[in-house]
C-alpha cells in the first residue's frame, strides 16, 4: 500500500510540475491574453509557474528518494522473508528427520477421541500402515478386543495427569499379526493444537523372554523341591507320592503314576498313583516291559508320549481309554545308566508336551531314579547288616563300623548331586574303612586255624577256609578300590625306574601257564626286538598287564589263542588315528610330547565286545552283560569281578603318560575276539610325566 501511495503521489507531482512548466513556457513565449487584464496577470502567471515547477521538482526529488528507500526496504524485507521461508523448510525437514531417525516409534494422538494424527517412519514400519492410512484407521482395527478400551483409558490418564504409560498393550499390524507394545505418552502441542505425544516400543520378544524366565524359575523351584523331598525322606512310598503329587500339580495333569521295576526286571509294578479310578488299578497295577507306552519306555529308556490316545495303537489298557484318558506322557527313571522305573502323567483332553516340559520331566526322572536306587540300596544294605548281626554276634565292632559306613552312605545319598560324585565318595570311604574289619576277619580266621587245627571237623574246616578265602578276595577288592581312589585323586605314588617290560610280560605269562594248560589256551609273545627306553613304576605296570592278561583269559573259550605283541610307534603315525582314539583319552593327545612310543597289544580270540560297549568297559564298576549272569572268577571262562580291572588299567596307563583302547568287531558270529592296545611314551622326559602323575 505504501508503494501504491508513493506512485499516486509521484503522478500528481509530475502533473503539477508539467503544468508549471507549461505556464512558464507560455509566459516566456509572451502568450498574453488581450487587454490590460492579460498584461497585469502575466508576471503573476510567470512567477506562479516557476514556483509551481520548482516546488513540484523539489517534491518530486524527495518522492523519488523516498521511493528508492522504500524499494530498498521492500527488497530487504523480501530477502528476509525468503530466508525465513528457507529456515522454516529446514526446520520442518530437520524435525521430520529427527522423527524418522528416532530409535522408537513416535506418534501423535488426538486427545479428544484417541485417533492417530501423525507418526514417524518407525511407527509406519512397526504397524504396517502409511501416514495417509493412519488418519482413516479405526481404533478397533489397531487394537483387538478389550485393548481399545485399555488404550482409551491411557489417553484419558494422560489428559488428567499429563503423563501415562502401559507396558502390556496389544497391537494388531496391518497384516493381522499381533505384538505387545510398551507405550509412554505425555501431553503436549503440535503447532497450535494440543496433542498426546506417544512413544511405542515392540516388547514382544522381551515379554517372551520374561515368560520363559518365569517358567524356568518355576521349573527350577519344582526341581529343587523334588530334590529336597527325595534327599530328606527315607520312606520310599511317601517320597514317591509327594514327588508325583507335585509333578501332577506343576504340569496341570489329571493324574499319573510311578512304575518301579521288579528285582528280576521282567515286570513293572505301580508303586504310587494319583487321579486313577479304582476300577483301573487292576489293569494297570502290573505291566510287562515292552508292552504299552509305559512298557516301551521301560524297555528302551526313551520318553514316549501320545497327544490323542484314541488314535494311538500303542495303548495297552482299553479300560483307560474308556475312562476318558486322552493324552499321556511317560519318562524313564534313570539310575546309573539303567532304567529302573517309569513316571507317567495323563490328561482328559488332547495335549502336546512341549520340549521344555519334556526336558523337565526327564530331569525329574533322573532325580527320582537316583533316589529310588539309593533307597533300595540303603534298604538292601540294612538287610545285609541285620543278617550279619544275626549270623555273627562276635563281630560287634565291625557291625558298628558298617553302621557308620551306612550312615555316611545315607548322607551321601541325600545329597544326590550326581551319581558319579556319590560313587567316588563311597569308593574312597569304603576302601579305607573296610581295611580294619577285614584285618580282624583274616587274622581271626588264621588264629582259629592255628589253635583249632586238630579239633575242627571237615565241615568246620571247610567253613573256616571259605571265610578266609572270602576275606582274601575281599582284601583284593579293597586294594583295587584304594588304588582306584588314589588314581582319581592323583595321590598315587609312582616310582621312576627303568622298566624291563618284556621280562615282566614273560613273568606274567609264566604265572598263567597252569591256566593255559588247564583250558588249552595258546599263548605267545611277539617282542619288537629293539632296545626299549621305558621308565616308570615296575610294580604298577606288572599289575596293569596282569589285569589285561587276566581279562583275556576270562573271556577266551577253551582252545582259544592269546597273543601279546610289542611295537615301536612314532607320534606322527598316531595323527590319522586321533579322531577314533580321542574318545578313549582326550588328554593323551593334548599332552603328547614324546616322539617314540611303545605299543603293547593283548589280543584274544574270545567273545568280543560290541561297539557300543567299548568305551564303557573302562568305566568303574561296569561289567558287560546282565548282572544276573555275574559270577566271580579270575580264570574261569566268563568270570567277572567288581568292574574295576580295566578302569585301573586305564588309570595306571594314563598316569604313566600313555593311553589304552580296545578294538573288537562285536559279539555276533565269528567276531574274532578283542584287542586291547596300550601306548607308553619312550621319550627321555617320561620321568617328568611319571613324577607329575605321582
Amino acid at each position: 500500500m505504501a508503494s501504491s501511495r508513493l506512485k499516486n503521489r509521484t503522478g500528481i507531482l509530475l502533473t503539477v510540475a508539467f503544468g508549471g512548466i507549461l505556464l512558464t513556457a507560455a509566459a516566456l513565449l509572451r502568450l498574453q491574453p488581450p487587454g490590460d487584464a492579460g498584461q497585469a496577470a502575466f508576471p503573476f502567471l510567470f512567477a506562479f509557474g516557476l514556483c509551481l515547477t520548482a516546488l513540484s521538482l523539489i517534491a518530486l526529488r524527495r518522492t523519488s528518494l523516498r521511493n528508492r528507500k522504500l524499494q530498498r526496504d521492500c527488497e530487504r524485507l523480501a530477502a528476509e522473508n525468503e530466508n525465513l521461508r528457507i529456515a522454516h523448510r529446514l526446520a520442518e525437514r530437520r524435525s521430520r528427520q529427527l522423527l524418522d531417525n528416532a530409535g522408537d516409534a513416535i506418534f501423535f494422538i488426538n486427545p479428544e477421541n484417541g485417533s492417530l494424527l501423525e507418526m514417524n517412519r518407525q511407527a509406519e514400519e512397526l504397524l504396517g500402515y502409511t501416514a495417509a492410512e493412519i488418519h482413516a484407521l479405526l481404533l478397533s482395527a489397531l487394537f483387538p478386543g478389550h485393548q481399545r478400551r485399555r488404550y482409551l483409558r491411557l489417553v484419558r490418564n494422560v489428559l488428567d495427569n499429563g503423563y501415562g504409560e502401559d507396558d502390556n498393550l496389544l497391537f494388531r499390524r496391518k497384516d493381522g499379526t499381533l505384538f505387545t507394545g510398551a507405550v509412554h505418552a505425555r501431553l503436549g502441542e503440535l503447532g497450535a493444537s494440543r496433542v498426546v505425544h506417544g512413544v511405542l516400543r515392540d516388547i514382544t520378544e522381551i515379554k517372551r523372554i520374561e515368560r520363559e524366565l518365569r517358567q524356568k524359575n518355576q521349573d527350577l523351584t519344582l526341581v529343587n523341591e523334588i530334590a529336597r523331598q527325595v534327599s530328606g525322606n527315607r520312606d520310599l512310598p511317601a517320597m514317591l507320592s509327594e514327588v508325583l503329587a507335585r509333578t501332577v500339580q506343576a504340569f496341570a495333569a489329571t493324574g499319573g503314576g510311578i512304575y518301579l521295576a521288579g528285582d528280576d526286571g521282567s515286570s513293572l509294578h505301580l508303586a504310587v498313583h494319583q487321579g486313577i479310578d479304582d476300577s483301573l488299578l487292576g489293569d494297570l497295577e502290573r505291566i510287562t516291559p515292552g508292552t504299552g507306552i509305559a512298557g516301551r519306555v521301560a524297555a528302551t529308556g526313551q520318553a514316549r508320549s501320545s497327544a490323542d490316545l484314541q488314535k494311538d495303537r500303542r495303548l495297552r489298557s482299553q479300560a483307560a481309554l474308556a475312562a476318558g484318558w486322552r493324552a499321556i506322557q511317560a519318562v524313564p527313571l534313570i539310575a546309573g545308566g539303567s532304567t529302573i522305573g517309569v513316571l507317567f502323567l495323563f490328561t482328559l483332553e488332547k495335549r502336546i508336551t512341549r520340549r521344555e516340559e519334556l526336558n523337565l520331566l526327564l530331569s525329574i526322572g533322573r532325580q527320582v531314579g537316583t533316589a529310588v536306587q539309593s533307597a533300595q540300596r540303603f534298604e538292601s544294605l540294612q538287610w545285609q547288616y541285620r543278617l550279619t548281626r544275626a549270623s555273627n554276634r562276635e563281630l560287634k565292632q565291625s557291625r558298628r563300623q558298617l553302621e557308620d559306613n551306612l550312615s555316611r552312605l545315607e548322607a551321601t545319598n541325600r545329597e544326590l548331586e550326581r551319581l558319579d560324585r556319590m560313587k567316588s565318595n563311597f569308593l574312597a570311604m569304603a576302601s579305607h574303612e573296610l581295611r580294619t574289619p577285614l584285618t580282624y576277619v583274616l587274622s581271626g580266621a588264621e588264629l582259629l586255624n592255628t589253635f583249632l587245627d586238630k579239633r575242627l571237623s571237615a565241615e568246620e574246616r571247610q567253613v573256616l577256609d571259605a571265610v578266609y578265602e572270602g576275606g582274601r578276595r575281599l582284601e583284593t577288592i579293597v586294594q583295587d578300590l584304594l588304588e582306584a581312589a588314589r588314581i582319581e585323586s592323583q595321590s598315587l605314588y609312582l616310582a621312576r625306574e627303568p622298566v624291563d617290560l618284556p621280562a615282566i610280560i614273560a613273568e606274567i605269562g609264566q604265572n598263567f601257564r597252569p591256566v593255559f594248560e588247564q583250558r588249552n589256551l595258546a599263548f605267545r609273545v611277539l617282542d619288537c626286538h629293539a632296545p626299549l627306553e621305558l621308565s616308570g613304576d615296575t610294580h604298577h605296570l606288572r599289575k596293569t598287564f596282569q589285569r589285561l592278561l587276566e581279562n583275556a583269559v576270562k573271556f577266551t573259550p577253551e582252545g582259544g589263542e592269546i597273543e601279546v605283541r610289542m611295537t615301536i610307534r612314532d607320534s606322527f603315525e598316531l595323527k590319522p588315528l586321533e579322531p577314533a582314539l580321542r574318545p578313549f583319552s582326550a588328554s593323551f593327545f593334548r599332552n603328547l610330547t614324546a616322539e617314540r612310543l611303545l605299543q603293547v597289544t593283548v589280543r584274544d580270540s574270545g567273545v568280543g565286545i560290541d561297539p557300543e560297549e567299548q568305551l564303557r568297559v573302562f568305566d568303574r564298576f561296569y561289567e558287560v552283560g546282565h548282572i544276573t549272569d555275574h559270577f566271580t572268577s579270575r580264570t574261569r571262562f566268563g568270570g567277572k569281578g567288581v568292574g574295576l580291572g580295566l578302569s585301573l588299567v586305564k588309570g595306571m596307563v594314563e598316569a604313566h603318560g600313555g593311553m589304552v583302547w580296545v578294538e573288537s568287531a562285536g559279539t555276533t558270529g565269528d567276531a574274532g575276539g578283542s584287542a586291547f592296545h596300550v601306548l607308553l611314551p619312550l621319550a627321555a622326559n617320561i620321568g617328568e610325566v611319571v613324577d607329575a602323575a605321582g
